[in-house]
Order: structure tokens, then sequence, then C-alpha cells
């Protein structure tokens, strides 16, 4: 999922990945929108259900406060920071 805060120019998404061990693992990636500043964090969760819930609760927040639904890919780089291209 992907969420836009256009007038503070700033995004944040989220997804569910497996690791190489098999576990289910939350990503979620905030910044802003053509800037190299930005985060992300993984977090362990202990089923697909469990991170399935966790990303509608942050959808929840995100609209809260300002953010709207964005496209899944995004037509404008985002960079992120320590090197990762």
């Amino acid at each position: 999922m992907r969420w836009l805060h256009i007038a503070k120019a700033r995004y944040y998404q989220a997804h569910l990945e497996k690791d190489l061990f098999g576990d289910w693992t939350l990503i979620t990636v905030w910044g802003g929108l053509g800037s190299r500043l930005g985060r992300m964090r993984t977090t362990g969760v202990a089923s697909y259900a469990d991170g399935q819930a966790q990303i509608q609760k942050i959808a929840k927040r995100r609209q809260q406060h300002g953010y709207e639904a964005g496209p899944e890919t995004p037509d404008y780089p985002i960079r992120t920071t320590a090197g990762e291209r």
C-alpha cells in the first residue's frame, strides 16, 4: 500500500514480504517526494494475516494525518539514504 500527502510532499508505503527463512516481514518506508531523505523499517510479524491487520492500522492512521491512497508504483523517483539504489 502507498499513501501520499501532496500538500506536504510526503509519502508512506507498507508491504509484506517473506524473508530468507520463510517468515513474514512488514516493511515500511516514508520520506519526502523527490527527496533523498527518508527512512525504512522492517518488522517481523507472526503471520500474513497479522501483517495485513497492521497495514490496515497504518492506513487508518495515515488517513487521519491527511494522506490519500496513492499508486502502487510511483511515477516519480523515490530516493533513499545510506547508499541504497
